[in-house]
């Protein structure tokens, strides 16, 4: 287990691919450690759960920040990280290299990125929505599910980029989505 940058001892699972598309939307790292930020205990616990698998030799850290939301609202955010330059370095070949999936691993990690940085509307059914701070990360996500399935918009003020789920290939994926989304829950 000790060079994990030459082994393929994960990304084999669905719970693998949902944790990277986790990690590529809520991810931080730095040049040894690897980790995930969010306020949502669940996914915390999801990502953390997924660390200690993959790397059961690296203490698991935790960090604990306020995160103010409006004027009276505050919430706690969680950082949760290990420190393993190997394992650092495998994650940034992921988001930095050309990223492969295999067909039947999509679905969890579309799921992963959209319980990180999607947006559900259920009051007016427009959908699924997946925000991107970059654009080659916004492309490259884009050109795994087809310009067919999803519509990629460029917010200039906001300076994001918006990857659309289309109505169709949205309801034709929603049931496996759910197996996997802690968003989709009903």
């Amino acid at each position: 287990m000790g060079n994990t940058v030459g082994n393929k001892f994960f990304w084999t699972t669905a719970e693998d691919f949902y944790c990277l598309g986790l990690w590529l939307a809520d991810g931080c790292w730095r040049s040894s450690s690897i980790g995930l930020t969010s306020v949502d205990r669940k996914l915390i616990k999801r990502f953390a759960t997924f660390l200690r698998r993959i790397a059961p030799e690296s203490t698991l850290k935790e960090r604990i920040y306020p995160v103010k939301r409006g004027e009276r609202r505050r919430q706690v955010g969680i950082q949760i990280y290990i420190n393993n330059r190997s394992l650092t370095r495998l994650f940034l070949s992921q988001k930095n290299g050309r990223l492969v999936i295999p067909s039947r691993y999509l679905l969890a990690y579309l799921a992963g990125r959209i319980d990180g940085d999607g947006s559900i509307d259920r009051k007016y059914r427009s959908g699924i929505r997946i925000a991107y701070g970059s654009r080659e990360d916004a492309e490259r996500d884009q050109r795994l599910f087809g310009k067919t399935n999803v519509s990629l918009y460029r917010y200039r003020a906001a300076r994001t980029y918006v990857l659309y789920l289309r109505k169709k290939y949205r309801d034709a994926i929603m049931d496996e989505l759910r197996r996997y989304s802690n968003k989709l829950v009903p």
